[in-house]
C-alpha cells in the first residue's frame, strides 16, 4: 500500500512505515502526478481533494487532519 501524506501534519512521521510505503510532500508538491501509484491522501485544508486532483489516480482513500471538509469534493 502507498499513502501521500502532507509533510505539515503533526506526529504522523513513523506511525504507518509498518504498513505502507508513505511519502511525505509538502502540500503544494501533492498533485495528480504525485498520487499516480497512491492508495491513500492524508491532506490538510491546503489540498483541494477534487476531480482535478484525483481522477484517473487509484486512490480510494482520503483521511484529513481537520475539523472540516470544505476542502474535499464529497460528491466526486
Amino acid at each position: 500500500m502507498k499513502i501521500v501524506a502532507d509533510t505539515a501534519i503533526p506526529f504522523l512521521k513513523g506511525v504507518l512505515e509498518p504498513y505502507a510505503d508513505v511519502s511525505y510532500l509538502e502540500c503544494d508538491m501533492i498533485s495528480r502526478h504525485s498520487l499516480t501509484d497512491a492508495d491513500a491522501l492524508i491532506t490538510r485544508t491546503r489540498v483541494k481533494c477534487d476531480r482535478h486532483l484525483l481522477e484517473g489516480t487509484p486512490v480510494k482513500m482520503i483521511a484529513t487532519a481537520t475539523i472540516g471538509t470544505d476542502h474535499i469534493d464529497l460528491e466526486y
